[in-house]
């Protein structure tokens, strides 16, 4: 449900908590057609938020779950990524699977993408976190034990981690993207000028670069980031900016 998710993404740039009474005026602006109690029963049966409170949906509290918070980030806590320790250990992953099997390449392929690995050349990707959840959900049965490796590695050849860095994931593509959504980011409509409806617009169209960008960057732990990051600004920037949509948006509610 669409009308759902941007009713979620309002909840997050409310600091992830809001009334029902505030949820139905907000929500108002969203979807004409739908209905609040259908949509709020779709995010809470998916574990993205939680209702509390007795009586009308007025009177209770919606408040954003954590994996409904990461839902709305687009799969990620830009913040706790950042912050996570690294020890030390490039996790790689090498597979040579025949052009027979093209299908069963495409499949891993993107799944190595979903979990933010680094492509350092040919077949050879990389990453610093566990394997773990990369595995779990990774059907082998139709790959050929030689096929598919799995190494845990630490440079021996003198190559920095930060050399690794820039030749596993294109930093330089992050770098000019970032700045195209700081564009949109200043874009967003003034205070005491914008309607509610222009932060909605605004919303929609921040979410669909944002959505852009987590696909792409890895979200490396800090130790590993290029000094040129632009990531952790942008994000900055992204905070204040749904700071400001809240206080707009606050100033539209009913009392």
């Amino acid at each position: 449900m669409r009308a759902a998710f941007e009713l979620a993404l309002c909840l997050l740039a409310f600091g992830g908590e809001i009334t029902g009474r505030g949820a139905r005026a907000v929500y108002a602006r969203i979807s004409k057609k739908g209905r609040i109690d259908r949509a709020l029963h779709h995010l809470e049966s998916s574990g993205a938020v939680t209702i509390t409170g007795d009586g009308p949906i007025d009177q209770r509290v919606i408040r954003l779950t954590q994996p409904g918070r990461c839902e709305v980030l687009g799969g990620v806590d830009p913040v706790a990524a950042w912050a996570r320790p690294w020890d030390g250990i490039w996790r790689v992953v090498v597979f040579d699977i025949p052009e027979s099997a093209a299908a069963l390449r495409v499949r891993l392929r993107r799944r190595l993408h979903q979990f933010r690995f680094g492509w350092l050349q040919n077949s050879v990707w990389i990453t610093p976190n566990s394997l773990s959840d990369f595995k779990a959900g990774l059907d082998e049965s139709n790959i050929a034990p030689d096929s598919l490796t799995y190494f845990e590695a630490r440079s021996a050849g003198g190559e920095s981690p930060s050399a690794l860095v820039r030749a596993a994931w294109d930093f330089d593509w992050l770098a000019r993207s970032y700045r195209d959504y700081e564009r949109i980011l200043h874009a967003r409509p003034s205070l005491g000028l914008g309607t509610q409806s222009a932060w909605l617009r605004w919303l929609q169209s921040e979410h669909r670069a944002w959505s852009v960008l987590t696909r792409r960057d890895p979200f490396l732990p800090e130790v590993l980031l290029p000094t040129d990051y632009r990531g952790r600004a942008a994000w900055a920037l992204r905070s204040h900016a749904y700071a400001e949509y809240a206080n707009a948006a606050t100033a539209a509610l009913p009392p």
